[in-house]
């Protein structure tokens, strides 16, 4: 969608620590008055009285010590995220590792490779929020087209079976 945004790139953008130029929020009212007791008569006018101008002073001296880095633009990604999709890639594995251990080598072919390499890429660039939410995306859709895959394969095999044995 083209103008869709999620709440946490609203909240980023709107109300962040770097609001968007067009899209900040409407300063708050200025400082409210507090009132007096009430018997208190109203102040008057007062007289202004005006110190002599301090004497200019030196500028302190920079703190030692490498400089603070800058608050981040945008929320952090989600590494969790990016480690569960990369678990449940490796965990497909098995089902290559089970057709090795059954003697049909083939079925080592069926390698969620894909799922593998973005689950790797989306915790690698963990500098790149969009690219790590890319990434989580595409190996999500790997492990689910694997898995698809793997129903049709054991579908195949199944109405195989019913039709020799039949």
């Amino acid at each position: 969608m083209q103008g869709h945004r999620s709440a946490i790139e609203r909240f980023w953008e709107d109300s962040g620590p770097n609001p968007a130029p067009g899209n900040a929020p409407p300063p708050a009212p200025g400082p409210l008055a507090r009132p007096g007791p009430p018997s208190a008569p109203p102040p008057g006018p007062a007289h202004t009285v005006t110190a002599p101008p301090a004497p200019p002073m030196a500028a302190p001296a920079a703190p030692p010590g490498p400089p603070v880095p800058a608050p981040p633009s945008g929320p952090p990604p989600r590494t969790g995220a990016a480690v569960a999709a990369l678990l449940c890639a490796m965990l497909t594995l098995a089902f290559p590792a089970l057709g090795l251990l059954l003697g049909f080598p083939i079925l080592a072919v069926l390698t969620n490779v894909p799922g593998l390499v973005f689950g790797l890429l989306a915790l690698a660039g963990r500098r790149d929020a969009e690219a790590v939410e890319r990434n989580i995306a595409r190996t999500w859709a790997c492990n689910l087209g694997y898995l698809l895959l793997l129903a049709f394969i054991a579908l195949a095999v199944a109405a195989l079976v019913a039709a020799l044995t039949a």
